[in-house]
């Protein structure tokens, strides 16, 4: 049975062991990425295990350009944290100042903690200013650089591009495993390529693996069902249907770890020591960001929502505007007629004044009137749900909104 399911079953003990002894260890860009999210301890904990291994890691060229593309905006959402954390310290600080009503805490405690406050905010200052200098003199990129150098993968040619675009259609299709779930994503290119990121990744570690003839330990941080099996909100396995693909084509072992889990094991097979802290670090950065994704995908729904909404109102109003351009023409006929009729009067032609008409005309323009008057009641009712819908809307926007 395991010989026709492998993708359903575990390595075994002896298989892992193997692995950890010879497998090449693979890093994608997110790895690397989140070094610069970690606290100093454990950014240290994790060079340190990679220096263990240094003869045996790699970095796919896709999964490099990713990591160069994106360094300055992780960069700059870092600061942004800062940011943030000394705001919320100051607006606790502020609401405790100038709290009339619960909750209350006495003067002498307030000028503690705002002495405290203050501390802390001196402290994130120093703190943002020294990681801010990494855009221009950064010390992890230097070990990163050290680390790797010799060890990153070629571009693929232009022709070998258009082989995997290619592919990654009919596979996204048909939902195989890894990348189908970037096949909404967009970028300046007429081809939208960016979303075969994954998928070239992939390759590139399969092509790394058949020309070792060496077995690969995929280390990642992207939780997407594409990479991985997950029930319940859990994380198990690598997909099947992965570990399936990578035996038929390079004959070799495959096996996947998140980076906690990395360290975790690293202890074990490496004989490493790691700070105490590190994985429950790495974790609770994990589970903030699950947080955040969950965040934003309701806040797109939301926006979808009032997106509909206003298009409703849109043809609504649009709707009221036309029917009343209507009725006010057909008014305006209606006055002319009118006034026709009393010109007649004015010109002493008793024959040529119907009577019956003008009272007739004058029934149907105050129709018209309250008609014109109900239609404008309704625009100013369409108007007010826009404004409502707007306001909730940038309300809801705005308290969904982090930065990353």
């Amino acid at each position: 049975m395991k010989s026709k399911f492998p993708g359903y079953f575990k390595l075994t003990e002896r298989e892992i062991n193997k692995l950890w002894e010879k497998a090449l260890f693979v890093f994608d860009a997110n790895i690397l990425l989140n070094l610069y999210r970690y606290s100093d301890e454990t950014r240290d904990d994790f060079f340190k295990i990679l220096e263990k291994v240094k003869d045996r890691i790699w970095i796919p060229h896709q999964s490099a350009s990713e990591f160069f593309n994106n360094r300055l905006t992780v960069i700059n959402q870092q600061e942004k944290s800062y940011e943030e954390a000394s705001s919320s310290l100051k607006s606790i600080e502020n609401e405790f100042k100038n709290s009339r009503q619960h909750p209350f805490i006495t003067a002498k405690l307030l000028k503690k903690f705002s002495s405290l406050t203050k501390e802390i905010c001196e402290q994130l200052t120093e703190s943002k200013e020294f990681h801010n200098k990494r855009i221009n003199q950064d010390d992890i990129l230097d070990k990163i650089e050290a680390l790797f150098n010799g060890k990153v993968g070629n571009e693929y040619e232009k022709d070998k591009l258009e082989e995997v675009y290619k592919e990654g259609e009919s596979r996204f299709l048909d939902k195989i495993p890894p990348g189908y779930k970037d096949g909404g994503k967009k970028d300046d290119t007429s081809k939208d390529i960016h979303k075969y990121g994954d998928l070239i990744v992939w390759k590139q570690v399969l092509d790394k693996s058949k020309e070792l003839k060496k077995g690969i330990i995929l280390i990642t941080d992207d939780r997407k069902e594409d990479w991985w099996v997950r029930f319940k909100g859990k994380t198990l396995n690598p997909r099947p249907e992965l570990k399936k693909e990578f035996q038929s084509e390079t004959k070799q072992a495959f096996h996947m770890y998140q980076s906690d889990r990395f360290l975790e094991f690293a202890t074990k097979y490496l004989n490493a020591e790691i700070n105490a802290n590190a994985l429950q670090e790495i974790r609770e950065l994990r589970k903030l960001d699950e947080r955040r994704q969950l965040q934003e995908l309701r806040r797109k729904r939301q926006y979808s929502k009032y997106k509909r909404a206003n298009e409703e109102i849109y043809k609504q109003k649009l709707s009221l505007e036309e029917e009343l351009k209507y009725v006010e023409n057909k008014k305006g006929f209606m006055e002319r007629a009118i006034e026709e009729q009393h010109l007649i009067l004015d010109n002493s032609d008793p024959s040529a004044f119907d009577d019956n008409r003008l009272k007739n005309l004058n029934l149907e323009l105050q129709l018209l009137t309250r008609k014109i008057n109900g239609i404008k009641f309704n625009l100013d009712e369409i108007n007010r749900k826009e404004f409502n819908e707007r306001a909730l809307r940038d309300k809801t926007m705005h308290s969904n909104t982090y930065s990353k």
